[in-house]
């Protein structure tokens, strides 16, 4: 019966899964259409179970629209009909619509500030509608489980989930690596144009290293504490596995910043707990995952790169180097050198901090508006101000704040801060009375830190997983006798 009854709860996300595979074998985009719809539909009558879908959908998202770009609104779609289902539920109690904390306050401000200096400079309607569904569509997920009666089995419902596709995209990711980037990917991506530094990374279906690496950290803690609660040998052994794989391939991204992130984090979680042997297990886990995937893994990758005709297909790109583990030590020792810096200084992040302060000079207290400085609707429509400040290309700011200081000035500034750290406070008010709170502070932390080295608020995958979590956590503070025990 309990096999049947979560057959019953993922329902939705096995119709879904289905109907993704037909619409990448078919890749026809009225089909596409069709099955957003139905999908659509069937999240209106069953909204936490398209919300699991979700977990499915944006992690692949970018291997979807790859093959069958009409699958590109589906996430949208879905989110936007159980919202429709949220406002339905609460036709009774209007005013309960209506009842935003002070950080969500605050992040509407900023949205608003952001589009309001865009109208004054003249930027197109249809870029700030784009950047500001950026910020926006899974910001809408907050609003909509909290107001939903979620349970433990949700709960528990959602990581299983989280466990379902991660298996997925590690053994994808493995693949990418065992066959240098040449097998269980679009051809699009095969011959893609990869620096010699980042062809040794896994970018996964996720399609970039450093998301893959977020999502690999957020899947390994949800991991982590569903094996934590289940008290089946057969499961806490396979979910041991899934973490060491985990561990493995996370390390196989080379992603610098997200490794700093996740270090700020668990120093931040130990200063505040003194729990040693959770970072010891960290510690095992990573050790584990680096001896008996990363290793095999890389000289895997080395010695099918040399003796079978993988090594002989034409890229784009410029060849990779040789030798093991040459590229991945030369990544990670120049993390910090000399050129490093000057590469950053004229072309790389430092580069667009410097551009992003000069714009801040001129439009200091509402900024240059949404779509106009390294956000995804510039990077998409352009952005009128680049010539005034000799800026030659598209440039995707990589360094969250800098964008919202060019972009939204001091108003801006101030109401995403009252945002970001209105979150840590509720963390913190909690931490002696719920056991979650001192965990999503420390990565509250850690978030911070990436929000320095990538646009982690435009990120659909991080944002629907930390939006979501939020929700979950505070239907927690909730009375216990409104949960399922």
């Amino acid at each position: 019966m309990n096999f049947i009854s979560k057959k019953v709860d993922f329902a939705l996300p096995i119709l879904g899964a289905v109907l993704l595979v037909i619409a990448l074998l078919l890749p026809n985009a009225i089909l596409a259409y069709v099955f957003t719809l139905i999908l659509a539909l069937a999240a209106f009558f069953l909204p936490k179970q398209g919300i699991l879908f979700l977990l499915m959908y944006y992690p692949l998202r970018s291997f979807l629209i790859t093959v069958n770009p009409a699958l590109k609104l589906v996430g949208d779609v879905i989110i936007v009909f159980v919202f429709l289902r949220v406002l339905w539920n609460s036709r009774k109690n209007i005013a309960s619509l209506f009842k935003f904390a002070v950080y969500e306050w605050a992040f509407l401000g900023f949205l608003l500030v952001g589009a309001l200096s865009a109208l004054l400079n003249d930027i197109g309607m249809n870029a700030i509608i784009f950047q500001l569904r950026a910020f926006a569509i899974t910001f809408l997920l907050l609003y909509i489980v909290k107001r939903l009666e979620i349970t433990k089995r949700d709960m528990l419902n959602f990581m299983y989930m989280t466990v379902a596709v991660v298996v997925l995209v590690l053994i994808q990711g493995l693949v990418e690596k065992v066959s240098v980037r040449s097998q269980w990917m679009p051809e699009l991506w095969v011959n893609r144009q990869l620096s010699p530094n980042n062809s040794s990374r896994i970018y996964g279906l996720l399609n970039n290293p450093n998301v893959l690496a977020v999502y690999l950290t957020i899947s390994a803690l949800l991991t982590y504490y569903l094996r934590k609660m289940s008290k089946n040998t057969a499961v806490r052994i396979f979910l041991t596995v899934v973490l060491v794989v985990t561990a493995g391939v996370w390390i196989l991204t080379y992603s610098r910043g997200t490794w700093i992130a996740f270090a700020i984090g668990l120093g931040v979680y130990f200063l505040l707990t003194f729990n040693w042997k959770f970072i010891l297990k960290i510690a095992a886990v990573i050790a584990i995952g680096f001896v008996l995937v990363a290793l095999p893994a890389t000289y895997s990758a080395q010695w099918v790169k040399s003796n079978t005709k993988v090594g002989e297909i034409e890229r784009t790109g410029p060849a990779e180097d040789e030798g093991g583990f040459a590229v991945e030590k030369t990544r990670i020792k120049e993390t910090f050198n000399a050129n490093t810096f000057e590469k950053s200084l004229t072309t790389g992040r430092l580069y667009v901090v410097y551009k992003g302060f000069d714009v801040f000079k001129d439009y200091p207290l509402i900024g240059s508006g949404f779509a106009t400085f390294g956000d995804s609707s510039a990077k998409s429509f352009g952005s009128p101000i680049y010539k005034d400040y000799d800026i030659e290309v598209d440039i995707y700011s990589d360094n969250q704040y800098i964008q919202i200081i060019a972009q939204t000035g001091i108003a801006g500034v101030l109401l995403f801060a009252v945002f970001l750290l209105g979150i840590l406070v509720l963390f913190w008010k909690h931490r002696h009375d719920n056991p979650l709170a001192i965990p999503l502070l420390s990565a509250m932390i850690g978030i911070y830190w990436c929000g320095f080295i990538y646009n982690i608020w435009e990120d659909k995958t991080f944002t629907m997983y930390f939006y979501i979590i939020l929700a979950g956590f505070l239907a927690c503070l909730k009375p216990l006798e409104n949960q399922e025990k």
